[in-house]
């Protein structure tokens, strides 16, 4: 007769996803306690601050528990956490070199010079804001519709491909290709 006591033993990740996939709250939050510090210092390596690295914990935990239907308790969920991790981090990176890109042209767009004195007056500014404006409109629609959400709507290159069912890899280039024109056509401007 065995009079060893019994420890309750930790659930494996494969139980903790299949009782996640039954809308388990409980099993949610222990998988989560399981991978947030070790998730947090990965994200942290790819963006070098607590608070960005802890709101992507978040998300990452959001979209699991949105997908939980999805999970398959088969696959590794420590390799899905952090594969989607490291593509929201991506995904964080290239907008922050964006917005910087923008802040960089409108900083550049303030001081442009004409006729060797720089805009100052609003007159001039105005002349330039609304050549600016019309460039964007000129743009083939696609690609003013991924401008303007990625510039005036502040969104991220893979919040822009869910909202109109593109890839992340479509949007970079329209993006790209939009700086491009706007570049050439203010050039001489430069």
């Amino acid at each position: 007769m065995d009079s060893a006591p019994k420890f309750n033993s930790l659930p494996t990740d494969n139980t903790l996803v299949e009782q996640i996939k039954n809308h388990d709250e409980e099993a949610f939050e222990k998988l989560f306690r399981r991978y947030y510090s070790g998730l947090h210092r990965f994200l942290w390596g790819y963006v070098k601050n607590n608070q960005i690295a802890e709101d992507l914990v978040q998300e990452v935990f959001v979209r699991v528990w949105e997908n939980r239907d999805a999970l398959n308790p088969n696959e590794k969920i420590k390799t899905y956490i952090y594969k989607v991790g490291r593509n929201l981090a991506i995904d964080h990176s290239r907008h922050q070199k964006v917005v910087r890109e923008w802040e960089e042209e409108k900083k550049a767009l303030h001081s442009i010079p004409i006729l060797g004195k720089k805009i100052d007056d609003r007159l001039h500014k105005k002349l330039m804001l609304k050549e600016v404006k019309q460039a964007i409109e000129d743009l083939p629609e696609k690609r003013r519709l991924v401008f303007m959400l990625s510039r005036y709507e502040g969104m991220t290159y893979k919040e822009i491909a869910e909202k109109l069912d593109i890839s992340v890899n479509t949007v970079d280039t329209q993006i790209c290709r939009a700086l491009k024109t706007l570049r050439d056509k203010f050039s001489s401007f430069l």
